[in-house]
């Protein structure tokens, strides 16, 4: 015996295009077959908080428009990739390949733009406390996928086996075996031995293609359920506002069209990056070789690597300390600053935002320069 169809709602009806209408049919015959009208009713009351900082709430499009980007241009790459050729793989795709450098080179871009805006992000979140109550969650998985994205980029950085990229990724690894405990531990585990060879090849590929990937497919899902079900949060001086005065506007309407303008914008910066700064072609890497004057690691990198200079020889214990223990004050900070509006406590918390950023940016500049 067939189980008759789910009745489509009244409410549901109202908002369906005409029966006589094709799409009318369409909408009608699908909601019968799957009742999902609570969800489309929730998604369209959806409201978006208008203040004067609404701009910000931009950011996390951004980065995710950029890790779609990396997705595409990943799966592409990855067609003529040989793990067991690298430099060959990349001379082919950049020399042979049509478009291949042009795909490179977008993915490369699109690596830098996603762990930049994911910074962005990270500190607008800060400023504006949307950590507190109830968004500890939303803020656990932001977290999260910073560290994870950091991680992706290290992981992808050793794939082209070119001077740059070896020797570099072996400064990195260094810094790591240096942490007491499990530094060792981990260092030997990503390299598969005690050196970068040609065979760590295999294990950075397989952490950046798979591994990787469905960790942080699996935390955007739930970052993006998180908001979706709590909101957006705003800042003090709106909640302050009378409730007739507080001023939204729909998320799946004026938002989302309004957030298209930007996304086209940030291709077309992908665009203008990969055209005219396109990712080089280097030498293939020569283990053997002394390492080239000047090697650094990643931008993203350069502010530990600066920081941990200051604290020469038995201190460089110290200095793993604190830095480590920068990560470990941003998990517990929902928990720490949860008043609303901000009291003494949540200033508090605002001012060392503001040292931990400018210390950032000096740190990478200072890097950089050095």
């Amino acid at each position: 015996m067939t189980e008759p169809l789910s009745p489509v709602p009244p409410e549901a009806l109202e908002a369906l295009p005409p029966q006589s209408t094709r799409a009318g049919r369409a909408a009608r015959a699908l909601l019968a077959r799957f009742p999902v009208w609570p969800v489309i009713a929730f998604l369209g009351h959806k409201s978006v908080p208008k203040h004067k900082h609404s701009g910000w709430y931009t950011v996390g499009g951004i980065a995710l428009f950029f890790l779609v980007v990396q997705i595409i241009t990943g799966i592409l790459l990855m067609v003529y990739y040989r793990p067991s050729q690298p430099w060959q793989s990349v001379q082919r795709i950049v020399n042979e390949v049509p478009y291949g450098n042009v795909i490179r080179s977008v993915h490369h871009w699109a690596a830098n733009l996603m762990i930049l805006t994911l910074f962005v992000h990270m500190f607008s979140t800060l400023f504006m406390k949307a950590y507190r109550v109830p968004r500890e969650g939303t803020w656990l998985t932001g977290l999260g996928l910073l560290g994870f994205v950091m991680v992706f980029g290290f992981s992808g950085y050793l794939l082209p086996w070119d001077d740059l990229s070896f020797f570099a990724t072996r400064v990195g690894i260094s810094e790591v075996e240096k942490a007491p405990y499990v530094g060792t531990w981990v260092a030997n585990l990503a390299r598969g031995g005690g050196d970068v060879t040609v065979d760590s090849i295999g294990r950075f590929y397989a952490l950046h293609v798979v591994v990787l990937p469905l960790g942080v497919l699996a935390l955007v899902s739930v970052h993006l359920l998180f908001i979706q079900i709590q909101g957006m949060s705003a800042p003090d001086s709106y909640y302050a506002l009378p409730p007739e005065k507080q001023e939204s506007s729909s998320f799946f309407g004026d938002y989302l069209f309004a957030e298209i303008p930007v996304w086209l914008l940030m291709g077309a910066l992908l665009a203008f990056l990969a055209t005219f700064f396109p990712r080089g072609l280097l030498p293939e890497a020569d283990p053997t070789a002394a390492a080239p004057e000047g090697i650094k690691p990643e931008w993203y990198f350069l502010s530990q690597y600066q920081a941990l200079k200051l604290f020469p020889g038995k201190l460089e214990l110290v200095g793993q300390a604190l830095l480590g223990g920068i990560p470990l004050l941003a998990f517990i900070l929902p928990f720490v600053d949860r008043a609303i509006p901000a009291d003494r406590r949540g200033r508090t918390v605002t001012w060392l935002g503001v040292f931990a950023l400018a210390g950032l940016v000096a740190m990478t500049i200072w890097g950089w320069l050095s």
